[in-house]
């Protein structure tokens, strides 16, 4: 009896361990990943004007943008795009100057439940992959993934408005 105690209590410690470790593990590998987020969502209240934040999404098409949603000294709704550029041996850092910092009214723009709706009505048969705001070709745009049923496709509409851009890339089958 003893015995299969001491193989409990060792059983025990060992998954004690092993999540521990995952833990550890998962925390290494996201380190960058969260330092840019943070360093997305400081530079957004120091030159976008935000005051909460609500949701944050990484884009990277042309270049790496974090955009963060959240509220303005006003109580209104903003989205904050914030340009990053890459340091050697460091995780991406905000661009040095506010000058690519861009903030709209999410009243100005479409928002994520808007641009579902649009999507839904242009393209019924399409399985949303995932939908977040980007910067594509110097415009403020919803970088929309999704999967047609034969192909996966990147399509991009704009925030201003829900327009499409016209843009589709769509990826080979292998």
């Amino acid at each position: 009896m003893k015995n299969k105690k001491k193989w409990i209590a060792v059983a025990i410690l060992a998954v004690i361990l092993i999540l521990v470790s995952m833990f550890w593990y998962y925390s290494y590998v996201t380190q960058d990943q969260v330092a840019e987020r943070n360093a997305a969502i400081i530079k957004a209240k120091q030159s976008g004007g935000l005051v909460s934040t609500t949701r944050t999404w990484k884009s990277v098409w042309s270049q790496v943008y974090w955009v963060v949603q959240g509220k303005n000294a006003q109580n209104e709704n903003i989205m904050v795009w914030v340009p990053f550029q890459k340091v050697e041996g460091q995780p991406n850092v905000p661009a040095a100057d506010n000058s690519g910092v861009h903030t709209e009214l999410l009243k100005n723009g479409v928002d994520e439940e808007k641009m579902t709706a649009i999507i839904q009505q242009q393209l019924p048969d399409a399985e949303i992959v995932s939908l977040q705001p980007s910067v594509f070709n110097g415009e403020y745009v919803w970088q929309l993934f999704y999967n047609d049923g034969s192909h996966h496709n990147y399509t991009f509409y704009r925030f201003s408005d829900g327009g499409s851009t016209g843009v589709k890339y769509t990826l080979p089958n292998y």
